[in-house]
């Protein structure tokens, strides 16, 4: 089974229970957008960390059996994963080849021709390899449950609320009044963020588009994003855009009154 035979068997499943995207996404607060990309099969633009409990939570939501659904997704994509290897292995073992053998039989005239073809084969072959493991390589069936993040346990700590079109409603973190750095989130799409303040307090959330949060703290805020373009920050009502580009991850960035630290 493919993962887009995998997503199809979603939407059939889905439809057979007359159940929407949009029900499905209010029940579990995974975005449409997410909900889309798993029914036609493209895992790799999801949060990797999530697609199991995406899986799950989507099973959970159409009164499927969860586990079974992972299963059949470990399996698709395992199956996926060895094609893709045994190509790469082929296109290894030729250009072992010596290339004396590979000239032996040809005509002078049609050598050059050939030599062009076979770079260009094998110059697609690993193009196409490239492009695989990075699409797919960190979905692989060999990832194991110590990559997975419990979905309910980030959704119910992410307490955002709804940021409608000229609402100013937000949820603050409460904290000590010592606290005089104000760290506000606006999300553009679905972001995952961990965030840990002055070297002590922690949190980690899931955020759907269209939500605003803030924390408070003395010096620092540590912080970890997936999808790092899809929100934007404020310290203490000063812009500070966006941390980096759609659907980057990026770790371990320092926000201080001076300003925004990347790791070297």
């Amino acid at each position: 089974m493919s993962l887009e035979s995998f997503g199809e068997q979603l939407r059939k499943a889905r439809e057979r229970k007359q159940i929407s995207l949009v029900n499905i996404s209010e029940a579990t607060r995974i975005s449409v957008k997410f909900l889309e990309a798993m029914e036609a099969g493209k895992f790799s633009i999801l949060p990797q960390a999530y697609i199991r409990a995406f899986i799950r939570e989507y099973a959970r939501a159409i009164d499927l059996d969860q586990e079974e659904l992972v299963r059949q997704y470990d399996a698709a994509n395992e199956e996926i994963q060895s094609v893709a290897e045994e190509w790469i292995a082929r296109s290894r073992s030729k250009t072992m080849l010596p290339n004396q053998e590979r000239a032996k039989d040809q005509a002078p005239w049609s050598m050059p021709s050939q030599k062009a073809m076979m770079a260009f084969a094998l110059l697609v072959v690993a193009a196409i390899a490239v492009v695989y493991f990075t699409n797919t390589g960190s979905n692989a069936s060999h990832q194991g449950p110590a990559s997975e993040v419990a979905f309910d346990k980030v959704v119910r700590e992410s307490e955002a609320a709804t940021v409608k079109p000229g609402a100013t409603s937000t949820v603050s973190s409460l904290a000590p009044a010592s606290d005089s750095l104000k760290l506000e989130i606006t999300t553009l799409d679905s972001v995952w963020m961990a965030i840990t303040i002055d070297n002590s307090r922690k949190g980690e959330y899931l955020f759907p588009p269209q939500r605003k949060r803030t924390w408070m703290g003395k010096d620092q805020f540590e912080v970890s994003i997936g999808n790092a373009g899809g929100a934007t920050f404020r310290l203490n009502d000063v812009e500070l855009g966006e941390l980096g580009k759609r659907g980057a991850v990026l770790r371990n960035i320092v926000i201080t009154r001076s300003g925004i630290r990347k790791p070297e």
